[in-house]
């Protein structure tokens, strides 16, 4: 519109817009609160989605556990024994090695678990047969640590052979064959490797042969098929009835360089947390007895450092 001057009236739609702006700032002022802290209130008030809870952190893993573990073993034992040790801590992965635990020993009766696994492995990849009456075997292999059942799957399955088709699936590096002929005794394994081997088991065997594996183990009666009071080491009473759930294979072998072999090699702790190897030589002078009791210490005080 034109003025009577010819000039255009701007001030009325400007006033209308001023009019309109200050109707606007009533109405966000609902309650009659000063607009800064109306706006203040809203930009604080919460989202309509809930914000989800706080998810609880879980607790941490202790680390270093298997290295002490080891450090006590070696502690406790006596100055003539001769120790090789291995911890494995299979949540952490920490793998601790003691200062004989690339050593090689005579397994003694802990070569049944390496025949076995060798030829439960050599049916899932090649076929190789397997029976019941052979199933027989390992459970009296590595329950009652039946040594004529050791020696009847060691000619049946070739077992001068298992140690090199082990280790060459599973990386071991000092793991052999016995020198003299049938002497399956006299596999030579070092703690080291032995750990290596407990942890294939449980982890990368199919549930059906580590099921297998560890129920034939954990079912081994305190004195064996020969006699020999296998109920030391991580099968003492001090360790297997405390709860913990030691399952293990137990070896026992005289009399090389007049030395007792006596080892303890299995896993204990929730969900088989922790792998414990431990191998020894001691002088034969010393009797069964005592060497049996310096094991069953050295393994009480390894496993009280995983607690």
């Amino acid at each position: 519109m034109t003025g009577r001057h010819g000039r255009r009236t701007w001030w009325r739609p400007a006033l209308g817009a001023l009019v309109a702006l200050v109707a606007g700032m009533t109405l966000l002022a609902t309650d009659g609160a000063p607009l800064a802290q109306t706006l203040a209130r809203v930009s604080a008030a919460p989202l309509t989605e809930a914000a989800p809870p706080d998810t609880p952190e879980p607790p941490p893993v202790e680390r270093g556990l298997a290295q002490a573990a080891v450090n006590a073993a070696q502690e406790q034992a006596a100055s003539a024994t001769q120790l090789g040790v291995a911890v494995l801590d299979r949540t952490t992965g920490e793998l601790a090695v003691g200062d004989r635990g690339h050593e090689r020993f005579y397994t003694a009766s802990l070569a049944k678990l390496i025949v076995i696994v060798d030829v439960l492995d050599r049916r899932r990849t090649e076929g190789l047969k397997v029976t019941d009456a052979d199933l027989k075997l390992f459970e009296r292999a590595l329950g009652p640590s039946d040594d004529s059942a050791m020696s009847a799957l060691w000619e049946k399955f070739d077992g001068p052979g298992a140690p090199a088709r082990v280790s060459a699936r599973l990386g071991l590096e000092g793991t052999a064959a016995p020198k003299r002929f049938g002497q399956w005794g006299e596999v030579e394994v070092t703690a080291a490797d032995y750990a290596t081997l407990w942890k294939y088991v449980l982890d990368d065997m199919p549930a059906a042969d580590r099921e297998l594996l560890t129920t034939d183990m954990a079912a081994a009666p305190s004195t064996a098929k020969d006699g020999f009071d296998q109920g030391f080491g991580l099968l003492s009473s001090e360790i297997r009835g405390d709860g913990t759930g030691a399952v293990a294979k137990q070896g026992w072998m005289c009399c090389f360089s007049g030395q007792y072999y006596l080892h303890s090699a299995g896993v204990l702790g929730p969900e088989n947390r922790f792998v414990v190897v431990l191998l020894t030589r001691q002088p034969r002078t010393k009797g069964w007895p005592a060497a049996r009791s310096e094991q069953t210490g050295i393994a009480t005080k390894a496993v009280a450092a995983l607690r």
